[in-house]
């Protein structure tokens, strides 16, 4: 469905190639590298994400006025940003999510000081702070969410499988690479780029008897860098999957994809020999959790489950989930918190009342089963 509706011309995002020259003027001005007497543009410091989803918002922005016949590739890109067309452009996003149309919101305001900052544009942030208070989740997460236990159970459950000689040649080397994507994705909960973008030498690095994971702060969506080690108990199984079901993906290419571009350093290979993409990792990470759980558990799902999981489990270590998640202050893993402690209380208070309904005592029993899905 997504798909489809990307292809609507009414929610075509231009690429910068098809900018006016003013915008994209603006835009390559803010990207431009300083030196020692100059600072840079003002977007040069920011991460390669940021600046991706703002370049991306603003072709939308773009692609909205060509569709409505406002464009104009000769005005000045900021006088086309006035309060009767941002309306109109925000009730053509009436589609989309509330979280989704007030991304468009902030990534106009960022184009909008770039083109002309003497201005105020301070109207675009309180039509966003209206919209954000009549804001309600399209879905509710939370009944997707499991352990983060069971998901490396999961994933280790399907490299035994892969090991076993039920499968046919071709279908365990994916279902291994599949395993330990999972049982990794779930103790080190990197977001979907990130995770598919892994190299070899690169982003994964041997150092003494284990392995590291260093993504650099220009690759990440905070601009915070990375660093951390493999999981020990995934160390054997990486060293097989490099050793063995690697080699097999990647000779999959010279045998049925000889004209696609090689997997290089990548760690995560294809069936066809070539680097994942994360659209492709997102796929086999639903499937393999649909079919193991009744519901499927997509990667951004995995950061939530495992922030969850630390909130309920070590709820005094709340911290480290910030860490973990390569969150840039420990403000956004305390709803986990919080999440975490109503849950509990829930079903404490449940127990409290099945004793009364029961006609029990109430003592100071053992606290309720911990319950792996909120």
């Amino acid at each position: 469905m997504t798909r489809k509706l990307g292809r609507d011309p009414a929610r075509r995002c231009l690429p910068l190639a098809e900018w006016p020259a003013p915008d994209r003027a603006i835009w390559e001005v803010a990207l431009r590298l300083g030196d020692i007497f100059e600072p840079g543009g003002e977007r040069v410091r920011h991460a390669r994400g940021s600046n991706r989803a703002v370049e991306q918002g603003h072709g939308r922005w773009l692609g909205w006025l060509q569709h409505t016949g406002h464009w104009n590739a000769a005005a000045e890109p900021a006088d086309l940003i006035t309060p009767e067309r941002v309306g109109a452009y925000l009730a053509a996003l009436g589609c989309n999510s509330t979280a989704t149309r007030l991304r468009r919101l902030v990534e106009l305001s960022i184009m909008a000081r770039l083109a002309a900052p003497d201005r105020d544009w301070r109207w675009i942030h309180q039509i966003a702070s209206r919209v954000r208070q009549r804001h309600k989740p399209t879905r509710d997460k939370r009944p997707r969410l499991v352990g983060a236990d069971d998901l490396v159970t999961l994933g280790h459950s399907l490299m035994r499988e892969a090991a076993g000689t039920g499968l046919s040649p071709w279908r365990r080397p994916l279902l291994f690479r599949d395993g330990l994507a999972i049982a990794l994705l779930a103790q080190r909960p990197l977001r979907r780029r990130n995770f598919a973008e892994l190299r070899l030498g690169k982003h994964l690095q041997k150092r003494g008897n284990g392995w590291w994971m260093l993504i650099e702060g220009d690759e990440t969506k905070t601009g915070v860098t990375i660093e951390m080690p493999w999981p020990a108990d995934l160390t054997t199984a990486l060293e097989r999957y490099i050793a063995q079901w690697r080699p097999l993906l990647l000779d999959s290419r010279t045998t049925h994809a000889r004209h696609l571009p090689g997997a290089g350093t990548a760690l995560w290979v294809s069936a066809w020999g070539t680097a994942i993409n994360p659209q492709s990792l997102y796929d086999l990470v639903t499937l393999h959790t649909r079919e193991a759980f009744g519901k499927a558990v997509n990667p951004h799902l995995f950061r939530d489950c495992v922030a969850t999981s630390i909130a309920i489990e070590d709820p005094v270590h709340i911290g480290i989930a910030s860490q973990i998640l390569g969150h840039r202050s420990s403000s956004t893993t305390e709803r986990y918190y919080n999440q975490a402690r109503s849950i509990e209380a829930a079903h404490g208070w449940q127990a409290t009342l099945d004793k009364l309904r029961q006609g029990g005592e109430l003592g100071h029993g053992p606290s309720p089963t911990r319950r792996t899905t909120p």
